[in-house]
């Protein structure tokens, strides 16, 4: 079984995968389409893609997203509130907003809306039968450093915080940038993430990951309930 983890970029999606934990022998793959980059993947895979999967009906944030706020601390403001199951089927923010204000008390941020199309995506492919796990990479390397982050990840000090941090996992980021195609619009956080989705795919095949979202430390969950895999 092959370990994937999958970020959204602007114009697609980013797959790193590997056998669990034999992370010199990563590759990386690059679609426009969620499902095209699933299809390019070996045959067995446990895939954990960086994308809300399961939106509430009516609370304005999931259980999942307040345990993983608390869980990344500092960073927390990387974790988004996604909209409700009505407000994401708008064809526009501002209905959408409308609604999900409507809805839940509160209204949708313009970054949320920004990838409610890769939710929506990623949601029909489920309903076809993908098996497909929500993770969240902050959280990810919250969990790999063994402590909170110092840095944000979109500045400098925060893109290599990240970056030694796979790097001593055994990731080659610079052949693995090498294997992409030219058309992909990506910022270089975009493959990080991807990467260290791959390390919690890992986790989850030899059954050493933990569920941000589980109501208690068993293990068993409702398959309905939202869970971020780390």
């Amino acid at each position: 079984m092959f370990a994937v983890g999958i970020d959204g970029c602007s114009n697609g999606w980013l797959a790193s995968f590997s056998k669990p934990f034999d992370f010199k022998k990563c590759y990386c793959l690059y679609s426009k389409s969620l499902e095209e980059l699933i299809l390019k993947l070996p045959n067995k895979t446990f895939i954990i893609v960086d994308i809300p999967i399961g939106l509430d009906v009516k609370k304005h944030i999931r259980e999942c997203d307040v345990i993983a706020r608390a869980f990344i601390g500092p960073r927390r403001h990387s974790i988004f509130a996604p909209p409700c199951q009505k407000a994401s089927l708008e064809s526009n923010y501002e209905s959408a907003n409308i609604l999900n204000k409507k809805i839940t008390s509160h209204g949708l941020s313009k970054q949320t809306w920004m990838i409610n199309d890769k939710i929506k995506e990623t949601q029909k492919l489920i309903e076809k039968g993908y098996s497909l796990k929500e993770g969240h990479p902050e959280c990810s390397f919250r969990e790999l450093k063994g402590d909170f982050l110092r840095f944000g990840k979109s500045g400098l000090l925060g893109f290599f915080e990240r970056l030694e941090l796979l790097t001593n996992l055994g990731f080659a980021t610079t052949s693995l940038s090498n294997q992409l195609s030219e058309e992909i619009k990506a910022k270089p956080d975009d493959l990080l993430d991807s990467l260290v989705l791959c390390w919690s795919a890992s986790r989850h095949i030899q059954k050493k990951g933990i569920y941000l979202g589980l109501k208690n430390s068993s293990k068993t969950f409702n398959k309905s309930e939202s869970l971020i895999h780390v």
